[in-house]
């Protein structure tokens, strides 16, 4: 069991914390025996009664003189690496003058940000940072774009289980996958389209016209483009007035060919509620192009088809990010075809405050997937984890990770195929080794001219499916992180290679269940001045709702890599 001693204002933070590093824990009580306590506060107990003390804090407190650390600098915003892994900081961080052994460096340097200063009989670790400020800010303002590929809240997890293990402490955790699975994935689609036949000489069709004629010759001049996809831009402008007068077929209505693409994966599709209505930007209006020309009542057969086919409608929101009204009335719109269901919310043009969670909430809706990026891809939680933001008490955020437009547009990322594929494969790698949903947008309109981001989208599906990959419809998939985060441990006790276990909570009926998964530390012997390096290995269980377990841990079912690694 884990103690937590926080400041009063980072208690929520803490919260959310554990239930993304979900293993046993409860805020302190004095006179309690603990295996770990773990500290922010100011105040730390001369002797808080653990076999492990872990103390972070950016700023020098009593227990460094206690201690007789000396502090080398303080400084902002730097990057801080492990044996194995690098990662940001973004508030303060306490560079230390070299005493015990640096356990975390200022990157490219021997400049220790962390030290093990403990004794033979309690290991004590000094941190420079705020761990739980860290959290608050990755979860409320997220990562700057540049960072966007670190997954730095996984870290923040994988550095403090690291630290427990080392010192020799069984650790009993859910992991934020199903059993059998690397990771979640799920397919999401905004609807700003539904076809082009409803844009008469306005600028999305001059738009089109650009982009399919001058937009395609610049692109194969380049080497961007190939002469098949020109052929086929040009091809769909020649025919656009006969997509007009209803003699062709309209090419932007794709849901046909994505029902081809994913087959049973099952995809959420979110939808904008009302026609020519661009909803509003701050205190002003939005631009008038953010408006879309479809509205959903007359849409209503497109998405019952859609339903019809095991897919998810959600709401593809315009004013429900800054206004509960508005967001009631918006949401009216998707129940009125759905029905009673718990329906999510993606905003159009990914419009959010930190304060959208509450709104959102206080509107009705189960969950939002707007938290990502219009300019790049990756995480900007630094977790790919659904998780309840700190100004929200029940809605889930399931962040949004792979965007089609911000890896392709010429004003974002601009990038190849070739090199968006790279991207999109690190991402992978990072949810494979950390578990959580990857989620991807590609909007409906990304398989027609001028995009043609179909083949691409059709290798995404490919390089996700090399790996044991759970896919889901955002509110299944937020359902299962609903009931991980229910779960809750009433008391964990191990003795030798028994482990028992009270719990609290009830297994999920038709949903993948949950993993427990009992760690087995095994500290290698260092070799002459080098620092230990762990020896992962762990048993996974998969939880079938029982109340009481008791484990005999044999032979670890898994032992690989460091997770921090």
């Amino acid at each position: 069991m884990i103690g937590v001693i926080s400041k009063p204002t980072e208690i929520r933070a803490a919260q959310e914390f554990f239930q993304l590093f979900k293993t046993p824990w409860e805020p302190y009580v004095p006179g309690r025996q603990y295996d770990v306590v773990l500290s922010t506060s100011d105040d730390v107990p001369r002797d808080p009664g653990a076999k492990v003390v872990l103390v972070y804090n950016s700023k020098i407190i009593p227990f460094d003189h206690d201690r007789k650390l000396t502090v080398h600098s303080q400084q902002r915003k730097l990057w801080l690496e492990s044996d194995a892994a690098a990662f940001p900081v973004y508030g303060d961080v306490l560079v230390f003058q070299p005493t015990g052994r640096p356990c975390l460096r200022v990157q490219g340097t021997s400049e220790p940000a962390g030290l093990d200063v403990g004794e033979s009989t309690q290991r004590v670790v000094r941190v420079g940072y705020d761990l739980f400020q860290e959290i608050a800010f990755l979860l409320s303002e997220g990562q700057p774009p540049a960072n966007a590929h670190v997954p730095t809240l996984e870290l923040h997890i994988s550095i403090l289980r690291d630290q427990l293990l080392l010192a020799g402490i069984p650790l009993v955790e859910v992991p934020p996958v199903p059993p059998g699975y690397d990771f979640m994935a799920c397919l999401t689609h905004d609807v700003d389209f539904v076809g082009i036949r409803q844009h008469r000489f306005d600028q999305t069709m001059w738009g089109f016209l650009y982009r399919a004629l001058v937009g395609s010759l610049s692109g194969v001049l380049r080497g961007r483009l190939s002469w098949r996809k020109l052929i086929r831009n040009w091809s769909a402008a020649f025919w656009l007035p006969a997509v007009h007068l209803g003699l062709r077929p309209d090419f932007w209505l794709e849901f046909d060919r994505y029902a081809e693409f994913e087959k049973d994966l099952g995809s959420t599709f979110f939808f904008i509620p009302y026609r020519n209505v661009p909803g509003t930007r701050g205190s002003g209006p939005a631009p008038g192009r953010r408006a879309a020309k479809y509205d959903l009542v007359e849409t209503r057969a497109h998405a019952l088809e859609l339903i019809g086919r095991g897919c998810e409608i959600g709401l593809h929101g315009l004013d429900a990010w800054r206004d509960p009204g508005k967001g009631r009335a918006e949401l009216s719109r998707i129940t009125d075809i759905t029905g009673p269901a718990e329906v999510g919310v993606r905003m159009h043009w990914l419009y959010f405050s930190e304060d959208s969670p509450r709104i959102l909430e206080e509107a009705g809706f189960s969950y939002d997937s707007t938290f990502g990026y219009n300019n790049t891809i990756g995480f900007r939680a630094g977790t790919p984890q659904a998780f309840c933001p700190l100004t929200a008490q029940s809605l889930l955020e399931l962040p949004l990770t792979i965007q089609d437009t911000a890896m392709f547009y010429a004003a974002h990322l601009n990038l190849p195929e070739a090199e968006a594929l790279d991207a999109c494969k690190r991402l992978i790698q990072s949810a494979a080794r950390f578990g959580g949903a990857l989620t991807v947008n590609w909007h409906t309109r990304s398989l027609s001219p001028e995009r043609l981001w179909g083949d691409f989208y059709l290798r995404l599906l490919e390089q996700m499916q090399t790996h044991r990959v759970w896919f889901g419809r955002a509110a299944e998939i937020v359902q299962w992180f609903r009931q991980r985060r229910a779960l809750r441990f009433e008391s964990v006790h191990t003795a030798g290679a028994r482990v028992w276990l009270k719990l609290a909570g009830a297994a999920a009926v038709g949903q993948p269940p949950l993993t427990l998964r009992i760690h087995h530390p095994q500290p290698a012997s260092p070799a002459a001045s080098a620092r230990p390096l762990l020896e992962p290995s762990y048993s996974d269980i998969s939880w079938k709702g029982e109340a009481e377990l008791e484990i005999i841990v044999g032979a670890p079912k898994h032992q690989g890599a460091n997770h921090a690694g």
